[in-house]
């Protein structure tokens, strides 16, 4: 490889770095959403110990404990409502066509497992359609298990209120539209009809 070839390689690669690089929204939504996903999972285990502590009638020192833990529970609550808060607000900003479709937490989510916005706007249809089923998918490759319909997309309202059987079909209908929704927001357009009616329409058909 003489010197010319070696140094338009390594520009390349640079460059390719310098578009993979995350901007600061992205940074902060995707560590939010995380923290939202952190933030259920201490709730949910601590609320659980603190009702069946509660059903016991403790007294003395034991009642003092669980007031203190009732509290904490509270603010987690809170701080929770603000975290979402601040994701809907920033997902509506950055991503406008990708939330008005998938919801502003769900699209928050299929971007922190895509890993960045080029990556989400890039990535096949049929990808978006398992974000979040990645163990699933392992599986089903490893062992030839059966391959996941959906990951995070179960999710979405319009999956939640089909049969089981009708859900993967509804799930790739739903990825295709996401797929162009994320790269309109990618290159900062807008679309030209209501991907979400789009959408309505189809699986209504289902």
């Amino acid at each position: 490889m003489d010197r010319n070839d070696l140094r338009k390689r390594l520009l390349k690669k640079a460059k390719e770095q310098i578009i993979e690089s995350l901007s600061e929204k992205e940074v902060h939504i995707i560590k939010t959403i995380k923290l939202i996903e952190d933030l259920d999972e201490i709730s949910n285990l601590l609320r659980e110990n603190v009702l069946d502590w509660d059903k016991r009638s403790p007294t003395g020192n034991a009642l003092r404990i669980l007031t203190k833990l009732k509290l904490e529970l509270n603010n987690l609550e809170t701080e929770r409502e603000e975290a979402t808060q601040f994701v809907k607000d920033e997902m509506q900003s950055e991503f406008p066509e990708f939330s008005k479709l998938a919801g502003e937490i769900l699209a928050a989510k299929l971007l922190a497992t895509a890993g960045s916005k080029r990556k989400l706007a890039f990535v096949p249809a049929s990808t978006i359609q398992v974000l979040g089923a990645e163990k699933s998918l392992f599986n089903h490759l490893k062992r030839r298990g059966q391959c996941p319909k959906h990951g995070h997309l179960f999710n979405h309202p319009l999956l939640q209120k089909l049969p089981k059987q009708k859900r993967g079909k509804a799930a790739r209908i739903i990825a295709g539209k996401l797929s162009i929704a994320a790269k309109l927001d990618y290159f900062g357009k807008k679309s030209e009809i209501n991907l979400l009616e789009e959408v309505e329409k189809k699986v209504n058909k289902l």
